[in-house]
């Protein structure tokens, strides 16, 4: 897939003019060129500005990041994720769009649960999942011509509610938690295809559910 430089600053929150300093200083996340030479970021430099975006919120200095290769990014993201004093959300919005881009289930599912557990649900959808399904929805207008992916996401998102509901105890499900699992799949309200979960059967998921979660999400 290929990104515009307005596609990928949008997505990853990086700016324009950010983007081709770091080109033109570091030679870094240089963009590759069509036969018409035309100038496009690919899915890997995606997601490694994501992850650099994520470095530099940690206070990790661009001049650093710049002399590491992609998978070294990645890999350095991945052990804040690990590392449980770490309370950037950064982490976890570039972790669930990397896993959205990647086809990652594992990835997906490990995000969400690790969110769960230190957020709590309604912080994490408030304030990481709704985040990173903004720029999913964002990123699912650009490859218009895949519905394959989007079908992949919204199979997760669905899946993931199912997983969770199962954990959660008899009827008396707050107001706010019921409007979180419900409008979840909803953010992407310019959008209208078969893919989306529908208001029906999400409500049937999760109509049992309550506030009151299993030991097994560590709430």
């Amino acid at each position: 897939m290929k990104y515009s430089i307005e596609q990928a600053s949008k997505i990853s929150g990086v700016n324009k003019i950010t983007l081709r300093s770091w080109e033109n200083r570091y030679n870094f996340l240089v963009p590759k060129r069509t036969d018409t030479n035309i100038r496009y970021y690919s899915q890997d430099s995606l997601v490694c500005t994501l992850n650099t975006k994520v470095l530099l919120s940690e206070k990790i200095k661009i001049s650093v990041i710049a002399t590491k290769t992609e998978r070294e990014i990645c890999d350095l993201v991945d052990s804040k994720f690990l590392d449980s004093k770490n309370e950037n959300k950064n982490i976890y919005i570039a972790r669930i769009i990397r896993a959205a881009l990647c086809y990652d289930r594992n990835l997906f599912d490990a995000t969400l649960l690790q969110g769960f557990k230190k957020y709590g649900l309604t912080n994490f959808y408030q304030e990481i999942m709704f985040v990173a399904l903004e720029k999913i929805g964002y990123i699912w207008e650009v490859k218009s011509n895949d519905p394959e992916h989007e079908k992949f996401v919204s199979i997760l998102l669905e899946n993931k509610i199912q997983d969770i509901t199962k954990e959660l105890k008899d009827t008396n499900m707050s107001k706010d938690i019921w409007l979180l699992f419900i409008m979840s799949p909803y953010v992407f309200l310019n959008r209208s295809d078969s893919h989306f979960i529908s208001l029906t059967k999400t409500t049937k998921m999760v109509k049992d559910a309550s506030l009151n979660i299993s030991d097994k999400w560590g709430f």
